[in-house]
C-alpha cells in the first residue's frame, strides 16, 4: 500500500529561497519506503486552488508544513511570518484530514508556542529526517506517537515535548537533491543552498541557532557534500550559498570539503559564498576555499569593541578582526562583516568605535542589523526579560499579548534608544560600503525579504548571495 505524504512550503518572502530542508527529508522517506510528494506554494498564484487539486487527487498519511521563518528578523519592518502561516494551516485543513506535523529551523526555535499558536497537530523540532518516518509509521499503524524524539504535540489542555535526537548525518544520504524545483530557485531566488554540517557549540548569548539544530556540531561526509553539490551543477545551479552556521567551525571539515570539490572539479562549475566566523580563519584555508570555488565570504564579526563581544558571548576579538581583514585583502577574497549593534551595554560611543573600525580595515561591504531579535531560550531572553514585557527596559516590538515571544520583539539599548537607526545613519554618511537598518535607503537597505531593488538584480541575471548581489549592483560590476 502507498504511504504519501505531502510536504508543504508556504514561504511568502521574496527573493524566494528554496526549502533545501524538504530535499532532505524527501530523501530520507523515500529510503523508508514512504513516497514523499511536494506542494510549493512559494510560486502559486492561487494557493486555495493547488491545496485543493493536490488533496482532490489523492489523500495523505501525513501533511508536513516547513517554517523556515518566524519573521524577519528586522527591527524596521518586525514583519511576521504567523499569520501567512496560521492561514495556510487553516487553508490545508479544509481539504484534507490527515494530520498536520509543524516543522524546520523557525519552528524547532520555539516549538511548543508555535503548535499552540497555530494549532497543528504535531510538530518535530530538530532533525527531521529520521523522526518523520517514526512519526508517519505509527501514524500508519494506529498507534500513539509518544516516543517519537523531538515529538511536539497537543494532548488535551496541555503541550508535550520530547528531547529531540540528533542524526548522525553522515549515516543518511541527502546529496540526491532531485524532490524541491532548485532550478527555478536559482533562476527566481538567485542562488541555491547546501549544508555542510548541523548543529553549533558557540555560546553568542543572541543566537536561537543551537536551539534549533542542537549544541553538538555533526559533520557530514566531505565527498558526500561534493557529491549533492554536484548533482546541483547538474540541474543548472551554479551559485551556492552554505547553509552551516558558520562553515570554518570546525577549520579542519571546512578544509576537507574544500578538497572534495576541488578533487571533482567543482569549481570550475559552481561559485559559493559562505558564512564563516573571524576565529579558525587563516591564508591556508583562504587559499582552500578561494581554489574551491568560493566567491565571498560573509564573517559573523557583530561588533568592533572587544568589551561588547565579550558581552555578546564571542570568542573573537579586534584583533581576529584585523587578521582575517589582512588575509581576504591578500588573497583577493571578496568579504563583509556582518555586525549587531543596539545589545546590552551598547552606547554611542561603542557604535562609533565600530564604525571607525570598519572603515579602517575596509571590508567588501559591511552588513549592520540595529537592534537584537530576542529569542526564547537565550541567554539575552533571560537577561533583558525579567517581567512583563511592557515593563522591561529597551525592549520593541509587540508587548502586548507575546509572552512567550513567537512575535519580533528587539532589545535596543537604552543609552541609545529608538533613534539606533537614524544615528548609525550619520555616522555612516554616504559610504555606500554600508548597509544600513533603513527601509527607505534603498540600495542600502539590509533587509533582504521583498528588497525590490536585489530582486530586479536577480531578474536581470544576477546571482550569488545577496549582499554581494548589492554590491556588484552599486559597483556597476557585470552578473556573478
Amino acid at each position: 500500500m502507498r504511504q504519501v505524504i505531502t510536504l508543504v512550503n508556504a514561504n511568502e518572502m521574496r527573493p524566494a529561497v528554496g526549502p533545501i530542508g524538504l530535499d532532505y527529508l524527501a530523501a530520507a522517506l523515500q529510503a523508508e519506503g514512504f513516497e514523499p510528494r511536494l506542494l510549493d506554494l512559494t510560486w502559486e498564484d492561487d494557493p486555495e486552488a493547488a491545496v485543493a487539486a493536490m488533496f482532490h487527487v489523492e489523500q495523505s498519511l501525513l501533511v508536513g508544513l516547513t517554517v523556515r521563518n518566524t519573521d524577519d528578523c528586522y527591527l524596521a519592518s518586525q514583519y511576521s511570518c504567523l499569520p501567512h502561516l496560521a492561514e495556510t494551516l487553516s487553508l490545508l485543513r479544509r481539504y484534507t484530514s490527515a494530520p498536520i506535523v509543524l516543522g524546520g529551523s523557525g519552528f524547532s526555535v520555539m516549538p511548543a508556542p508555535l503548535i499552540e499558536e497555530l494549532g497543528a497537530d504535531f510538530g518535530i523540532a530538530g532533525d527531521g529526517e529520521e523522526a518523520l518516518a517514526e512519526l508517519a509509521w505509527s501514524v500508519a499503524a494506529g498507534e500513539t506517537p509518544v516516543s517519537v524524539p523531538g515529538l511536539v504535540w497537543r494532548n488535551a489542555d496541555e503541550t508535550t515535548s520530547n528531547p529531540a535526537r540528533p542524526v548522525d548525518l553522515r549515516a543518511l544520504r541527502l546529496s540526491g537533491r532531485d524532490f524541491i524545483d532548485n532550478a527555478r530557485y536559482w533562476r527566481e531566488g538567485g542562488q541555491g543552498g547546501f549544508e555542510s554540517k548541523r548543529g553549533c557549540n558557540c555560546a553568542c548569548i543572541y543566537c536561537a541557532d543551537p536551539i534549533a539544530k542542537g549544541r553538538q556540531i555533526r559533520l557530514r561526509d566531505p565527498g558526500e557534500v561534493a557529491q549533492e553539490v554536484a548533482n546541483l551543477a547538474g540541474q543548472g545551479v551554479s551559485h551556492l550559498h552554505t547553509c552551516d552556521a558558520e562553515f570554518n567551525l570546525p577549520r579542519s571539515h571546512a578544509v576537507a570539503v574544500c578538497e572534495a570539490l576541488i578533487e571533482r572539479g567543482l569549481e570550475s562549475q559552481v561559485q559559493w559564498w559562505a558564512y564563516c566566523a573571524p576565529t579558525n580563519f587563516d591564508e591556508e584555508l583562504a587559499d582552500n576555499m578561494k581554489r574551491a570555488g568560493c566567491a565571498g565570504i560573509d564573517f559573523g564579526a557583530d561588533h568592533g569593541c572587544d568589551e561588547q563581544l565579550a558581552r555578546l558571548g564571542r570568542e573573537h576579538r579586534v584583533e581576529d578582526l584585523e587578521r582575517v581583514a589582512e588575509v581576504c585583502h591578500k588573497h583577493d577574497i571578496v568579504f563583509m562583516f556582518d555586525l549587531l549593534l543596539g545589545a546590552p551595554g551598547e552606547t554611542r560611543e561603542t557604535i562609533r568605535e565600530t564604525m571607525q573600525l570598519m572603515r579602517r580595515l575596509e571590508p567588501s561591504r559591511v552588513g549592520i542589523s540595529a537592534g537584537v531579535r530576542v529569542y526564547p531560550g537565550t541567554a539575552l531572553a533571560a537577561e533583558v526579560i525579567r517581567g512583563p514585557l511592557a515593563e522591561q527596559a529597551g525592549l520593541v516590538g509587540q508587548l502586548e499579548n507575546n509572552d512567550n515571544l513567537t512575535k519580533p520583539i528587539f532589545y535596543v539599548s537604552p543609552e541609545i534608544g529608538p533613534e539606533i537607526s537614524s544615528y548609525i545613519g550619520e555616522l555612516v554618511g554616504g559610504d555606500q560600503r554600508f548597509f544600513c537598518p533603513d527601509p527607505a535607503a534603498q540600495l542600502t537597505d539590509y533587509n533582504y525579504s521583498e528588497n525590490k531593488l536585489l530582486i530586479e538584480a536577480i531578474r536581470a541575471g544576477h546571482r550569488g548571495a545577496y549582499w554581494d548581489i548589492l554590491r556588484r549592483v552599486q559597483e556597476n560590476l557585470p552578473p556573478a
